[in-house]
């Protein structure tokens, strides 16, 4: 026979009891949180998986929030080229209006007012900042102004730097453009100039037609300017030349604008060049024209200093032709980077409907890993507060009894 002490009954009671009471605990505490995972000691394997998951999550919470900061930015960029777009083709309009002989120095005057206007809008524009404070168009140097103007020369602060951010483990976008390639570093079309040099002869002759031949390089050919009587002087001559070579400019494409008094520059915009042949009775002795081919050059300059040249173009009475493309060219410039800052809002906003599909299901998983089935827990609840309290009583039952009961 084994003797059990009265001190060994009592041990086992307390200690039976203290069991359902840190099982009655836990669960609660489950129930209060809703977890079924409270330590990883409770499921190593569901704690280490719900650790990954949450990294995960949050980890799709920072690309969504970069989403975010990329759509606020991006369209910021695009209501700014938006308002360009419609400025550069409100400008081209003007040009073609302002390229018109029959305008006056008053109409054409107002038209290059307006233009100065539009200038100035678009200055303000390529500054403009985002809802955060940043300046759109500076590339990394976005708390860098990116332009300003000082005696007549627009200068570019920013970089040429494009910022990424991530939004997906595998893909990053640009959140914005740098306004060196937008606005500075622009396209202008084709020109060909032609500097003439005054007549030497103190009384030039008469020249006859076919003796000079312009080719403006547009497809037509040489074109003679017609003849030309005996000039009184220099200056008498080159005006002869401007006003003969303009009258032909809708087959040549050459324009004539005095340089000077007796100087001229010969322009013409596109083409493969201006070739100029003399014969006859033409000399450059007598013309200030040189027989030979200047061949086109391109170069590139700021939208804002196209626009201040054609207005002071456009105030001296000059032809304007030339900068019909120059505006066009830098309208397309605007619309392209326009079109790609679309395109990047496209594409992050179906990265977003990505993003949360997957954080659905990576949530769901967590869920299935971490959460409480509150019916289980319940009915689990109810038979360890019956256990405990049938262990209280069974103690109660044993604490009692006594041999003195039975004496």
């Amino acid at each position: 026979m084994i003797r059990i002490s009265t001190q060994t009954i009592t041990e086992r009671s307390l200690n039976a009891m203290l069991r359902q009471q840190s099982q009655v605990s836990d669960t609660q505490q489950q129930l209060s949180t809703g977890r079924r995972v409270l330590t990883p000691s409770d499921d190593p394997a569901s704690a280490s998986r719900v650790l990954g998951l949450n990294r995960a999550v949050d980890t799709l919470a920072q690309y969504q929030n970069n989403i975010d900061r990329l759509t606020s930015r991006l369209e910021t960029e695009e209501g700014e080229l938006t308002g360009a777009t419609n400025l550069l083709q409100r400008v081209r309009e003007l040009t073609v209006q302002g390229n018109n002989d029959v305008l006056s120095s008053i109409d054409r005057g107002a038209i290059a007012s307006e233009i100065r206007q539009f200038r100035d809008q678009l200055f303000s524009m390529a500054n403009a900042k985002d809802s955060g404070g940043e300046y759109v168009f500076a590339g990394y140097q976005s708390s860098t102004r990116p332009f300003s103007y000082s005696a007549g020369v627009y200068t570019y602060n920013g970089d040429n730097g494009q910022r990424e951010l991530q939004i997906a483990p595998s893909r990053t976008v640009a959140d914005g453009d740098n306004g060196f390639d937008t606005f500075m570093n622009v396209a202008t079309g084709p020109i060909t100039t032609v500097n003439v040099v005054a007549p030497t002869a103190p009384a030039p002759a008469a020249i006859n037609a076919g003796d000079i031949t312009i080719d403006g390089g547009n497809g037509n050919g040489p074109i003679s300017i017609g003849a030309l009587p005996a000039a009184a002087s220099p200056a008498a001559r080159a005006t002869q030349l401007r006003d003969a070579i303009n009258a032909i400019v809708d087959q040549t494409g050459v324009t004539a604008v005095n340089a000077t008094a007796t100087t001229l520059t010969l322009s013409s915009v596109g083409g493969t060049g201006i070739t100029v042949s003399l014969s006859g009775s033409a000399t450059t002795a007598d013309t200030g024209l040189t027989a030979g081919a200047t061949a086109p050059v391109t170069s590139k300059r700021s939208i804002f200093e196209t626009l201040d040249l054609l207005a002071t173009d456009l105030e001296a009475g000059n032809s304007v032709n030339r900068y019909i493309t120059d505006v066009q060219l830098a309208l397309d410039n605007v619309v392209e980077v326009r079109t790609t800052v679309g395109g990047r809002l496209n594409a992050v906003e179906e990265q977003k409907s990505v993003n949360d599909d997957l954080k659905l299901i990576l949530e769901k998983h967590r869920s299935e890993e971490q959460d409480l089935d509150y019916a289980e827990a319940i009915t689990r609840l109810e038979s360890q507060m019956n256990a405990l309290q049938a262990a209280q009583q069974a103690y109660v039952k044993v604490k009692g009894l006594s041999l003195f009961n039975y004496l």
